[in-house]
Order: structure tokens, then C-alpha cells, then sequence
């Protein structure tokens, strides 16, 4: 006979537990949006600039850029890191008034924009910039905290995706389908 586990909210719980499960339900939101803004926005923006690379005006520009010292280098990517923040508070506060509208074209234009800036920058100069130590140590809390997130959501991930592979209706084939078609016409491959 095999031992049932005790149930999640038993009188056995420990308070170590309740202590991590409340920061994961406080931490899980803000990490998960992030990991989603992280795959879709910089990803493909990487993908982007690095087609965007092949302009010669823009090899010029970034062969100057990876000429400077990294304390120069580092304000000209925050700057657009600041104008990123904005755009993206001020769509929420568009979005929150249902300006649907201006909360897009906010999103894409300031938010879009700063980011492709950030994006260009850090992969042009990404050595440089991790050489100051504040820096690097930021950078690496930040990639830790994506593989903290992913962690956390590949079971549900891995439930979601069982779930539509397993749907007998066409529903689960036509999204994958309309996913591979974006993805290809966007040239963001498998990962």
C-alpha cells in the first residue's frame, strides 16, 4: 500500500514553507512578465539588429560604439533602459484607462524603440559592459531570476503544452500551426 502525501495546506506545513510560498506568489507575476518580455522583445530584437547589422552605416556606427570605454558606453545604455521603463509604465496607465490606441502606439514606438536602442548597444559592446562589476553582478541576478521563473513554470508550461497536444480538436493543431508560421516569417527558430 503506498503512502498518500499529506495534503498541501496540512497542519504539518512549516513556516519555512509558508515563507516561500508566499514569496513565490509575490515574485512569480512580476518574474514571469519579465521572462515574457525578455523572450519575445529582446530576443527578437537581437534577431533584428543582427540583420540590421549587415547596413554598412550601422557597422560603421557600432564600430565607433565598440570603441569607447565602458563608462562611456554604460549611461548610453541605460538611457534607453530609463525610456524603456517609461514607455512601458506610461502604456500601463493607457491601458488601465482603456486608451487601447495610444497604449499601442506608446508601447511600440517609446517602449519598441528604446528597447531595440538597449538591444544594439548591449550586443555591440555586451564584453564591455560586463567588465564593470556592479554591472556583471546586476546582470547575473537577472539571468538567475529567468532561470528561477522558468524553473517555477515548466511544470504548468509542460501541462499546458500536454494538454493541447492531447485536444482531438483542431484548435490545438491550427495554433501550433499559426506559431510555427509567425515564427518562421519572423525567423525566431526553436529553442
Amino acid at each position: 500500500m503506498t503512502e498518500q502525501p499529506p495534503p498541501l495546506l496540512s497542519g504539518n506545513l512549516k513556516r519555512r514553507n509558508w515563507g516561500r510560498l508566499i514569496r513565490d506568489i509575490l515574485l512569480l507575476p512580476p518574474a514571469l512578465l519579465y521572462v515574457i518580455i525578455e523572450r519575445v522583445f529582446w530576443v527578437g530584437a537581437k534577431r533584428l539588429l543582427r540583420d540590421a547589422a549587415r547596413i554598412q552605416s550601422v557597422q560603421r556606427l557600432q564600430t565607433k560604439l565598440q570603441k569607447l570605454p565602458a563608462p562611456a558606453i554604460l549611461p548610453m545604455f541605460l538611457l534607453p533602459e530609463i525610456f524603456s521603463h517609461i514607455g512601458g509604465f506610461w502604456a500601463s496607465d493607457l491601458l488601465v484607462r482603456r486608451q487601447w490606441v495610444a497604449a499601442m502606439l506608446v508601447g511600440i514606438f517609446i517602449k519598441g524603440t528604446a528597447t531595440l536602442m538597449e538591444v544594439w548597444i548591449y550586443q555591440s559592446c555586451e564584453e564591455k559592459l560586463l567588465s564593470i562589476r556592479w554591472f556583471a553582478w546586476l546582470h547575473l541576478q537577472f539571468m538567475r531570476g529567468r532561470d528561477w521563473v522558468a524553473e517555477r513554470m515548466k511544470p504548468a508550461r509542460d501541462a499546458v503544452l500536454a494538454l493541447l497536444r492531447g485536444s482531438r480538436s483542431g484548435l490545438a493543431r491550427r495554433f501550433a500551426a499559426l506559431r510555427q508560421v509567425l515564427a518562421a516569417r519572423l525567423g525566431l527558430g526553436r529553442k
